[in-house]
């Protein structure tokens, strides 16, 4: 290598290296700016709004309903397709309106097994074979209850979460038929 190569990289290195300490300490002098301030008491952490849902808000958690009869009630349902959205489910919404279920359509027979993360009212769980049937139920399962999972003990195609009391209140039992379109 030449002469006039070597200091050609040598200044090239020499560059890259100052600038990347010049970055260095003005990230640092911001940071330490930033701690002052918040010793001083001149900065606070904004505090994230909390919105309370109204009943007027409910379709921004359930846009996209379908038609699903369960014994002899037709309720409308949210549809769980996805992986995203099935172990998401009812997670972090702040209640299921009258008349609104989750439906999950795993597209697969299983226990599929439910819990209640991040849960903020009680439910009724309905597990449904491919042919409709309902094979399984847990009633009043509470958010404490997580981490614990709930499943069915027969294999099930769907999953139906309702609102605490709707099994008892439609009268809903083993071996009532549940119509899912497209089903």
């Amino acid at each position: 290598m030449r002469t006039a190569e070597r200091i050609v990289m040598v200044i090239l290195v020499l560059v890259l290296s100052g600038g990347a300490l010049w970055f260095y300490l003005v990230y640092q002098h911001d940071r330490q700016s930033l701690r002052d301030a918040v010793a001083r008491g001149e900065f606070q952490l904004p505090l994230k709004e909390e919105t309370v849902a109204t009943e007027d808000d409910w379709r921004k958690y359930y846009p996209a309903l379908v038609p699903v009869v369960i014994g002899s009630t037709t309720v409308q349902a949210s549809v769980a397709d996805s992986i995203p959205e099935r172990i998401k489910g009812l997670s972090d919404t702040p209640y299921l309106p009258e008349g609104v279920v989750k439906l999950f359509a795993f597209g697969a027979e299983g226990e599929h097994g439910i819990w209640m993360k991040d849960m903020n009212y009680s439910i009724d769980i309905i597990w449904v074979a491919k042919s409709g049937i309902i094979v399984h139920l847990e009633e009043n399962v509470a958010p404490e209850t997580y981490p614990q999972s709930f499943s069915s003990p027969k294999p099930a195609w769907y999953v139906v979460e309702a609102t605490a009391g709707f099994v008892a209140a439609n009268g809903i039992a083993l071996g009532d038929q549940v119509v899912v379109p497209g089903q």
